[in-house]
């Protein structure tokens, strides 16, 4: 099978470092490739921003046209899932979604790390996914987005403090760090939490989301065509 993984971002210097950690993370037998937006998108653009939104809708639209099985939008705040789903026919999977829905079954309630002040991004994901019942918190990580990218032990640090407190004061039964840059550190943060006597899961955004792109294709499923009908303006898609 064959997924592509697109960065919302046009900056192309992380497409090896990024193809590596989703290869690390798949089947052997599972191809991954990586594609970022158009050279017209701001480097330092937020895959928050809307204008954002139409450029990861062509990636995907490109990505079922070259061949692909399925793809993952590499942001766990989801930018374009939704929406891209209404345009093919392969799974389209956002990382924070499925991470999400893992914690809920392992943990039941949750608490999310999220490395941007701006709370209000991630609240309304948790909104829209309708789990706010189940989430025990979302903590704001001090290290902040710059150091993930740049300063692995000060995230380190950052990410152990605030899971603790997370488990300790809000009592969340699973932890979900919201930036899929995190992947390396998932397992030696679960590592550490069980060593302090948290047995606690942590999950792996970018690999919730292979995972689930892979059985969803084993299965042979894909997202409801009552759910996510065709645009009526683009009548070549309509069946």
């Amino acid at each position: 099978m064959k997924i592509n993984v697109i960065l919302p971002s046009s900056n192309p210097e992380n497409t090896d470092e990024r193809q590596s950690i989703y290869a690390g993370l798949a089947r052997s037998e599972t191809i991954i490739s990586v594609s970022v937006l158009d050279e017209r998108v701001p480097l330092n653009a937020d895959p928050s921003d809307a204008f954002i939104l139409p450029e990861i809708l062509e990636k995907i639209v490109e990505s079922e046209n070259n061949g692909m099985d399925a793809v993952i939008v590499d942001c766990m705040e989801d930018p374009g899932v939704e929406e891209g789903r209404r345009l093919v026919k392969i799974p389209v999977i956002g990382p924070g979604h499925a991470a999400m829905n893992m914690a809920v079954i392992l943990g039941h309630r949750f608490s999310i790390l999220y490395p941007m002040e701006q709370l209000v991004f991630i609240q309304q994901v948790v909104l829209k996914y309708q789990l706010s019942s189940m989430l025990a918190s979302i903590k704001y990580l001090p290290c902040g987005l710059e150091s993930i990218m740049t300063d692995t032990k000060a995230s380190m640090e950052s990410l152990q403090q605030t899971a603790i407190e997370a488990i300790v004061e809000d009592g969340a039964a699973a932890i979900v760090p919201v930036c899929t840059l995190l992947s390396p550190l998932i397992q030696p943060l679960q590592k550490f939490l069980h060593e302090e006597g948290y047995p606690i899961p942590v999950i792996d955004g970018a690999a919730a989301a292979v995972k689930f792109a892979e059985n969803l294709l084993d299965m042979d499923l894909t997202h409801s065509r009552a759910t996510y009908p065709f645009p009526l303006g683009v009548s070549e898609r309509i069946e």
